[in-house]
């Protein structure tokens, strides 16, 4: 618009839009797409459940077939294996003198069985004593095979599956041929461990059979049968790739790693589209699974043949009743309105689009930071250890204003570790000093609204107590618990108690108390158990007290509960007192401390076990490397024990440092072992086991002297 003309003319509706007409025409316009759409819906999502639930009867009962075949076939290998147990029962120098008829009446046993490809008994050291088709090679030795080492370090009490066990696919060193052994532990006569009798299986006989299951019915695309570990032993067609596991992606092996004895989901691959449907089935009585394989394009084709004729037909209908209503609408003055209408559904949709992709890329931006800051929390430690070796070798530079400079840097980066993993919801415990006069009264307000309006809290810090080093998070949860517990306690209202000292002994005592109902005796020996709860069911979980003893136990402490009934409930949570340990630390930032002993470090990072092991040596410590448990395993076995083991929590291959700590506690009971960890899952199960965990980036100074502790308490 220029100055002094006239303003231009708004362009509005006209007024025939809000007619019955126009609305009806609208309706109809609408019900000319949307009806035609629904059916297509409706149709397509019945022949869509139609065709999946055809498929996945499919593969279960592939599943099914290919199950019960092997299931006879090792019932039939487990039958022959008892038998020749039986016919080697004696002494090895009794089967050495009798080898030739025991040989004759194994190849008798397994003669007309293709499956069978050869008969095997070995003594204690994996010595061949006979075999069904030769006479046994005495250098042909299996003990360093995976089932025989599996079976002789099994008590045959705790073995599962009826004391047999399934080997991997190998090539026998008597035979060469492929093979797979279907064993058991061959006991003496006082049942301890005197050998192993294998009955060897050809993986070809199963190959044949799902073969001839696939010709028969072409949706089955693979067919394979896998050991509980997921072990490929059997697959048709043979993987292309030539690999012996199922792939990782495949989503029906963390079901089977955690022994669902069947089911059906699918694969997903081609940048997340499901091209697959996967049957699974566990082989009952033993350690094996079948996984049938269907094609999603030939189980879909008919009904997407379908889909294509409906869609053809809806859609001419569509075309011709919308063009009817839309010649109908362009008569009208209302093409604006519709305009804005569907630019406003466009905007909506859009806005729709935009909060899913927020929070997906949230969610995945919690997946990365976690990841992130699990390898900078690697970082941090080889730095913080390297500078921890650099100022033991150089004392006089531990002053210089750039070491100082890379300390904070390092406190600082903990510090950003620490909260990305907060952010992805995998934060480990991290202890700090407090000082209860000033923490304590901070918490009061929230203590106070948790015991409610009927109960008195009153909370008392003598001005001499001593700071404590414990996660602040993790200790007013246990208040909070606890409070949770008295008011419980208390439905007519009282008191709840919280007061702070010092011990006679030098530790740091919280006391809290209430004048509540009390515990009965029976009872109190169990309160600290997991999911022990004595309120009606639906109304308290049972892990308020088992928080708290975990977080006693791992911050050093302890807990000690009295209670009577009628006289309320007293729990003492002692803390070591952090006063002479601060100055002992500030001490030894001067003069190092100096140990002696040896270290098993369990460390699958080479960096960072490299910068540990460089700072135990400086301390004084013998270090030897493992890179996984299993392999420390074995170094236990072979070497004298260390005095401390220190282990990572993430650990590659089928046992983490949990699952290693609590197989050292069985096996070397007084053997100390500290976990460390950036963020753990199972911290929870590893505290209440008793284990002790340190949160990454460790402290080279506080590791070390609890290495110094532990070794000392060890030693006479």
């Amino acid at each position: 618009m220029t100055p002094g003309s006239p303003p231009a003319p708004s362009v509005s509706p006209p007024a025939a839009a809000t007619t019955p007409l126009i609305a009806w025409l609208r309706t109809v316009l609408l019900a000319c797409v949307l009806i035609p759409v629904a059916i297509f819906v409706m149709v397509a999502w019945w022949g869509l459940g139609r065709a999946q639930s055809d498929a996945q009867a499919t593969a279960r009962r592939a599943t099914q077939f290919a199950a019960e075949h092997a299931r006879n076939t090792l019932d039939i290998a487990a039958e022959i294996a008892q038998i020749t147990a039986r016919l080697t029962s004696g002494t090895d120098e009794e089967i050495d003198r009798q080898e030739p008829a025991i040989r004759q009446r194994l190849a008798d046993i397994s003669v007309g069985l293709p499956i069978v490809v050869n008969l095997n008994v070995w003594d204690a050291q994996g010595r061949p004593l006979v075999r069904s088709d030769a006479p046994p090679e005495r250098s042909g030795l299996v003990r360093d095979r995976e089932y025989f080492a599996r079976l002789r370090d099994t008590p045959q009490q705790l073995a599962p599956y009826h004391g047999f066990t399934l080997s991997e696919v190998i090539v026998g060193r008597q035979t060469g041929r492929e093979l797979m052994n279907l064993a058991m532990r061959r006991p003496d006569r006082d049942g301890r461990f005197d050998g192993v009798i294998g009955v060897s299986l050809a993986p070809a006989f199963f190959r044949d059979y799902y073969r001839s299951l696939t010709e028969e019915n072409r949706r089955i695309s693979t067919l394979a049968l896998v050991r509980s570990d997921g072990t490929l032993l059997a697959r048709w067609p043979p993987p292309p790739d030539g690999r012996k596991r199922m792939a990782a992606d495949n989503p029906v092996l963390p079901r089977i790693l955690a022994g669902e004895a069947e089911g059906v989901d699918s694969r997903s691959h081609d940048g997340g589209r499901a091209t697959r449907l996967v049957s699974f089935r566990q082989v009952p009585g033993y350690p094996a699974y079948v996984v049938a394989g269907l094609d999603r394009g030939a189980v879909f084709a008919q009904w997407r043949h379908f889909l294509l004729l409906l869609g053809g037909a809806l859609t001419a209908i569509t075309i011709v009743l919308v063009s009817v209503c839309w010649l109908a609408l362009r008569k009208t003055r209302q093409e604006t309105a519709a305009s804005l209408a569907l630019r406003d559904e466009i905007r909506r949709r859009s806005a729709a689009e935009k909060a899913m992709l927020e929070s997906q890329r949230l969610e995945t931006l919690a997946v990365l930071t976690g990841s992130v800051a699990h390898d900078f929390n690697n970082l941090l430690a080889i730095v913080n250890t390297s500078l921890h070796v650099h100022t033991r070798k150089h004392p006089g530079e531990a002053g210089e204003p750039q070491i100082r400079a890379m300390s904070r840097a390092i406190r600082s980066g903990a510090r950003l570790t620490r909260q990305l993993l907060s952010f992805s919801g995998k934060q480990a415990l991290q202890p700090e000093p407090i000082a209860l006069q000033e923490w304590l009264p901070a918490t009061a307000e929230l203590i106070r609204t948790t015991l409610g309006p009927q109960v008195a809290l009153r909370q008392e810090v003598a001005a001499s107590t001593g700071t404590i080093r414990v996660d602040p998070g993790e200790l007013e949860l246990a208040l909070i618990n606890l409070a949770v517990n008295a008011r419980h306690a208390l439905p007519d209202g009282g008191h709840f108690t919280i007061t702070a000292e010092d011990t006679a002994d030098g530790q740091v005592q919280l006391r809290v108390q209430d004048d509540g109902v009390g515990i009965p005796a029976h009872v109190l020996p169990r309160v600290l158990e997991p999911f022990f709860t004595t309120r009606e069911r639906g109304t308290g979980s049972g892990l308020g007290l088992s928080q708290v003893q975990g977080l006693m136990q791992q911050s050093g402490g302890s807990v000690e509960i009295r209670s009577e009934p009628g006289a309320g409930t007293c729990i003492d949570l002692r803390f070591p007192r952090l006063g002479d340990a601060a100055q002992a630390e500030q001490a030894e930032d001067a003069t190092p401390l100096t140990l002696a002993g040896r270290v098993l470090l369990v460390e699958d990072n080479d960096e960072v076990a490299q910068a540990t092991a460089e700072m135990l040596a400086a301390a004084g410590l013998r270090v030897r490397r493992a890179s996984h448990p299993r392999e420390a395993l074995d170094m236990l076995a072979a070497e004298a024990l260390p005095d401390v083991v220190l282990s990572d929590i993430a650990m590659p291959g089928d046992m983490n440092g949990i699952a290693f700590a609590f197989r050292l506690r069985e096996m070397h009971p007084g053997l100390p072992v500290i976990l460390a960890t950036g963020y753990a899952e199972q911290l929870q199960h590893a505290v209440q086991g008793g284990l002790e965990v340190l949160s990454k980036p460790l402290s080279p100074e506080y590791l070390l002297r609890r290495l110094q502790e532990l070794m000392q308490e060890r030693r006479p």
